[in-house]
């Protein structure tokens, strides 16, 4: 049971949480959803609702009529949220290290101008939080809460980025703003130079996995060596038990032993003897009279 609870949680089979909130941190029913909107104590995500202020051009692209928008009116537009979009992501790196920011196209009413600040820790965006309470962007109140979403993937609508959503701006999945590589290169590289710190914790974060690598190589290194002595003294050993086992069992070796228990008959005894008493008279031995 708590297996499949598990499995299930914040999916459309779920009846007790809402799917939306679960995926995309907002949902079209607000607080008369049948179904619970869990709001996470902490998080690295903050959404800011309705934070960026659509030009109508801009809600006219986003349905779907950039066919009847001439192109200086399209650039003019895409100038006012790269404007945005810089001030906010340089602003809110003031608070913490950003690693994802994200501004939805969306045009459903709880979906409209909403952003989406993901920080490197937990600790950046409950700062940024803090400081931002209370405050005004464009004239209005910044009302800003903890994200369930972590992971934009799965909240983004895979048909809006291939060009085919049939639901337009009014889908109900995250239609993110194109942000163009060289603001994003910009932003990125002017939060780094203005926040070294940010860099100082890459760097011993790359320290400490380095020095663990390291303590692990010489480990594995030391393993081997022992491994390589252990196996050149048992081939040593094995060497040396062979060659006493072929020497034992070598033909000469048998005969010799053999000679030597083997028993001699009576007649070899007295040739042995008569043989020894000629060699005592060849060398002057005592002569009878």
């Amino acid at each position: 049971m708590a297996e499949r609870l598990a499995r299930i949680h914040g999916t459309e089979e779920d009846k007790v949480n809402c799917p939306f909130y679960f995926k995309i941190g907002a949902c079209r029913h607000g607080e008369k959803c049948t179904r619970f909107h869990i709001r996470p104590p902490v998080s690295q995500t903050l959404l800011f609702y309705h934070m960026y202020e659509n030009p109508t051009l801009a809600i006219a692209l986003a349905s779907g009529d950039d066919h009847l928008i001439p192109d200086e009116k399209i650039a003019e537009v895409r100038k006012h949220f790269e404007e945005f979009y810089e001030d906010v992501f340089l602003e809110l790196a003031n608070y913490g290290e950003i690693e994802e920011l994200h501004v939805l196209n969306n045009i459903g009413a709880h979906l409209i101008g909403n952003v989406y600040c993901k920080f490197a820790t937990e600790d950046d965006a409950e700062n940024c939080l803090k400081k931002v309470t209370g405050r005004f962007y464009g004239g209005k109140p910044i009302t800003a809460e903890y994200s369930p979403v972590t992971d934009f993937r799965e909240a983004r609508c895979r048909q809006f980025e291939e060009g085919s959503c049939a639901r337009g701006g009014h889908c109900n999945f995250m239609h993110l703003k194109p942000v163009s590589r060289k603001l994003k290169n910009y932003v990125f590289e002017t939060m780094y130079q203005e926040h070294p710190d940010y860099l100082q914790r890459h760097k011993k974060k790359k320290g400490s996995k380095g020095e663990r690598k390291r303590s692990k190589d010489r480990g594995e290194k030391k393993k081997k060596k022992h491994r390589s002595r252990s196996r050149s003294r048992s081939r040593s050993r094995s060497r040396s038990r062979k060659k006493s086992r072929s020497a034992s069992h070598s033909p000469s070796a048998s005969k010799v032993k053999e000679d030597k228990h083997k028993e001699m008959t009576s007649e070899e005894r007295r040739a042995m003897i008569a043989m020894w008493d000629q060699e005592d008279d060849g060398n002057g031995g005592p002569k009878e009279g």
